[in-house]
């Protein structure tokens, strides 16, 4: 999808260092490791009781896959395309598919675990444009926050609508929240040392692997 191939099992234990919220890295851990939980919630005594984070409302099984890219129960355009102008402000103008989510596929969130060796892996394609291969570096932590806050943000969301009878998730009236989300900033904790125009160029890791399908 993203013109390189990865060694994924190399990846799965960098989630901890991810510039995303902290829940969201407990969500994704327990999703990779088949723990995860997702709204059970019990009414009455002893057996009697209802299951109701095991499906969603369009009857599919509740899975964070399902959740993030959204059903037809839930439209999430809108707030989708909140995310793809958001990384617009902070990313360069290039066709490079790690710059757009909605593009991501069936495994949304999995690009995260490696962003940075997937855009350093296309270094060969960038020739004569190390320019757009600098800044993709300088963004990569706000771009990576912004992504988290996103799927943050629709989990709880998912998950505040099985919990609490009141609250329905309408994707279009949860715009606004969404863009003050996606505009926050980064907490100084989970900031670290930002690529220099000076980094040297390196070969693409022995854990990745080329291929051509990096643009769109």
């Amino acid at each position: 999808m993203f013109g390189v191939i990865l060694d994924s099992g190399a990846h799965i234990g960098r989630i901890w260092t991810l510039t995303i919220p902290e829940g969201l890295k407990e969500v994704l851990w327990k999703e990779m490791n088949g723990a995860q939980v997702l709204g059970h919630r019990y009414y009455g005594t002893g057996l009697a009781k209802l299951d109701m984070g095991c499906y969603c409302l369009c009857s599919d099984e509740m899975k964070l896959q399902h959740i993030l890219l959204g059903c037809r129960a839930y439209e999430l355009q809108p707030l989708l395309e909140l995310l793809t102008t958001t990384l617009r402000k902070v990313s360069p103008d290039n066709n490079f598919k790690s710059l757009h989510p909605d593009e991501w596929g069936w495994s949304p969130w999995y690009p995260l675990l490696a962003l940075g060796e997937i855009e350093e892996a296309a270094l060969p394609m960038f020739k004569g444009q190390k320019g757009v291969l600098r800044a993709l570096r300088r963004t990569r932590q706000r771009r990576e926050w912004v992504i988290g806050n996103y799927y943050w943000a629709l989990w709880k969301w998912r998950m505040k609508e099985i919990h609490e009878d009141n609250f329905k998730f309408i994707p279009r009236l949860c715009e606004s929240l969404m863009e003050q989300k996606l505009l926050t900033p980064v907490p100084a904790h989970l900031l670290k040392r930002e690529a220099g125009d000076d980094e040297k160029d390196e070969a693409p890791s022995a854990k990745v692997r080329l291929t051509d399908n990096a643009y769109g």
